[in-house]
């Protein structure tokens, strides 16, 4: 995962430079306002001690850059946490004047002492040390993203825990080393083998190698247990605190599958044939990764819940879209973590079925559309907060579906070459989004300008609404035909209309939808029950079912989040809106569950299924679930009479036959969060 940085405002930058100019007493070229592009680093040399016991870090960092045009000064960004003691010029001896910044900006500004020409390499050292121990100094307020402490440590290339220039762009080689207490490992990726090495004082010295620019500094460590997964030529070492080792096979096999999944379709993986993973704790982010490596939070590696096939397999597929194929700018995030959603989308369409991948893209959707009006995919990184619920929604959900829709636009067979030509053409530099888009056009063989003007620069989704009548023909047969009205003359492109009839029988047709109207006919058998504009949801849409739905899925977030009060919010909000949604209702069944009301729990389950049945796995989930609260609430024979209930139905969407079996054989158990919505 990569984190935004703020944006130095020009103002900002120009007051800094003018005190800098005021402290130094050689004459300093001025610096221009984009001062960050004047320099370009090529590799780092890194010393860091990790000092547990006072939360402290202690480093000295070299760093060698190219001056890009002609200069005096560099501006570098650094932890706030860090105090830097002294800068020494390329000749190691020579001090160097400098102006930290370690409330606002987060950067130090050097005067290099003499003028360098454009083309120059410059080799500074850094000598710095402090506490990291809270998220102060770190660009996130809220969440620590650098770590020194006796229970285990974790640094982040997002924390800026080095002094580094160009944030998630400038790429560069590195040699880091870390002493740390003598029964600790430094879990990290490394080019070289690992061998840690014993200093004169008992403590371990681990060594990490990046031959290949990367964006590097990326590690975790403590009193690890290591584990080792190989799978189809790949080695996964997985690397947790005592007590959390419990699930380390299942989870390393995920991700392992995940790894091949995405080689097979994207191409090969790029950082040999190793991949790290290692627990950090909860009051970092979730998960985050650098190259080679994957940070878990302790809670995920431990919950007794179903692993989130969506969180680890997105955090794999960043191995691919934002570390081999880097970001030009972050203002081009869709890159990374839309694509990323999105073959996390792909990979679990692979393992599900027909029924099961149409509920996963349902639930993109719906997330997708929750905040849609807030900002384009292109405008969000800088009109949104990252860390908010709008820009997930904007940029990995919209941006999910976007590729979705470019997929159904172009057919497989083009879509794929896409991402394997843009993946081979990219790997190990830098691309934007108009990379992205000359490579689609080059691939397809056509300009997709339009597709990626609407569904890429702009807001605002289509609502299609139908007029239609049933006639019925002299040989029993039945005609329907009408007119499909959309909102957006903006929105072309082909468009499925599909006919419901009696005996389940369906008949389908395609129109070219251009402008605010377009008319369409149907024949049919059986009598006509209803009409599915885009039945498959080739398009990101809005409908007044969809309306509820969104509202649904955020109160499902607050649900996953324990924000209880919040989700039945959402969830009455949902109802109001739609009194026989069975959706609704059985989301209330399942917050009536996780707070053990049983009986509330119960009549929640009675509407659902008493309700519209949509999606149509609601019926044998709701029969499992009232079963499963009859069960907690001590009546075991109204429990076994819904699961026969559920048996009968026949129906099998996400393993339901085998829940039965398992609740006929034994009663239900409640087990925390078990009953999470999905």
């Amino acid at each position: 995962m990569i984190n935004r940085i703020a944006a130095t405002g020009l103002m900002a930058l120009f007051l800094g430079l003018v005190c800098f100019l005021a402290l130094t007493s050689a004459p300093v070229v001025y610096a221009q306002a984009e001062e960050g592009s004047a320099i370009d680093i090529l590799r780092y040399k890194i010393n860091a001690e990790l000092l547990p016991e006072t939360h402290t870090l202690k480093a000295q960092t070299q760093v060698t850059f190219k001056a890009l045009k002609q200069t005096q000064s560099a501006v570098l960004e650094m932890n706030g946490s860090l105090a830097i003691t002294s800068i020494k010029a390329p000749d190691g001896k020579t001090e160097l004047q400098f102006i930290q910044d370690k409330v606002n900006e987060l950067n130090v500004k050097i005067n290099l002492g003499q003028l360098y020409q454009a083309g120059s390499e410059i080799t500074l050292t850094f000598d710095y040390a402090g506490p990291l121990a809270t998220p102060e100094g770190g660009p996130v307020p809220d969440k620590k993203l650098a770590y020194v402490g006796p229970e285990g440590s974790y640094l982040f290339y997002s924390s800026r825990w080095f002094p580094f220039h160009g944030y998630a762009a400038d790429r560069a080689t590195s040699d880091i080393s870390f002493t740390a207490p003598a029964t600790w490992t430094v879990a990290g990726h490394s080019d070289n083998p690992i061998t840690p090495t014993v200093a004169k004082d008992g403590r371990r010295v681990f060594n990490f190698v990046e031959s290949k620019p990367v964006l590097p500094g990326s590690f975790a460590a403590g009193q690890f247990i290591t584990r080792t997964i190989k799978s189809g030529g790949l080695q996964i070492d997985v690397s947790v605190l005592p007590g959390s080792e419990g699930r380390v096979e299942e989870f390393g096999q995920e991700i392992a599958q995940a790894l091949q999944f995405y080689s097979a379709k994207f191409g090969s993986y790029a950082y040999g044939p190793r991949f790290v993973v290692a627990e950090i704790d909860d009051d970092s982010v979730e998960a985050i990764s650098g190259p080679g490596i994957a940070f878990l939070a302790h809670r995920m590696l431990v919950s007794e819940k179903p692993i989130r096939v969506e969180d680890i397999t997105r955090e794999v597929a960043y191995q691919w879209w934002g570390l081999s194929v880097g970001l030009k700018r972050f203002d081009d995030a869709w890159l990374s973590q839309g694509l990323s959603e999105y073959s996390s989308v792909l990979y679990r369409e692979s393992q599900q079925s027909a029924p099961e991948f149409h509920g996963t893209l349902a639930e993109i959707m719906e997330l997708a559309l929750a905040f849609e009006q807030d900002s384009s995919i292109t405008k969000a990184p800088s009109q949104l907060n990252d860390q908010s619920p709008a820009y997930r929604s904007v940029v990995y959900y919209k941006g999910a579906y976007v590729y979705h829709m470019l997929r159904a636009t172009i057919g497989d067979e083009k879509f794929f070459q896409i991402l394997k030509t843009y993946y081979s053409t990219y790997s190990g530099k830098n691309a934007g989004i108009d990379d992205f888009e000359a490579t689609v056009d080059k691939v397809f063989g056509k300009n997709l300008r339009g597709f990626f003007g609407l569904w890429v620069d702009s807001t605002g989704v289509p609502e299609f609404k139908t007029d239609y009548s049933i006639i019925r023909t002299r040989e029993g047969k039945f005609k329907v035909r009408g007119t499909v009205r959309q909102n957006m003359d903006s929105f072309r492109g082909p468009v499925e209309i599909a006919l419901e009839s009696e005996g389940g029988r369906s008949s389908r047709t395609t129109i070219d939808m251009s402008g605010t109207s377009q008319d369409f006919e149907l024949s049919s058998d059986g009598k006509p029950l209803e009409v599915v504009v885009d039945p498959d949801n080739r398009y990101l849409r809005i409908s007044d079912a969809l309306r509820v739905s969104v509202i649904v899925r955020r109160g499902i977030q607050h649900f996953q989040r324990e924000e209880y009060a919040e989700a039945m919010e959402q969830f009455t909000a949902a109802r109001k809106l739609n009194s026989r949604s069975s959706w609704v209702w059985y989301n209330i069944g399942l917050l009536n569950m996780e707070q053990r009301n049983w009986t509330e729990a119960v009549e929640s389950f009675s509407q659902a299924l008493s309700g519209d049945l949509d999606p149509g796995w609601l019926e044998v989930w709701s029969y499992i679930r009232r079963g499963n609260a009859y069960d907690a609430n001590g009546n075991r024979e109204r429990a076994v009479a819904e699961y026969k209930k559920a048996q009968e139905s026949g129906k099998d969407y996400d393993g339901a036959q085998k829940a039965v079996e398992k609740y006929l054989a034994n009663p239900y158990k409640r087990e925390r969060g078990a009953a999470h919505s999905s």
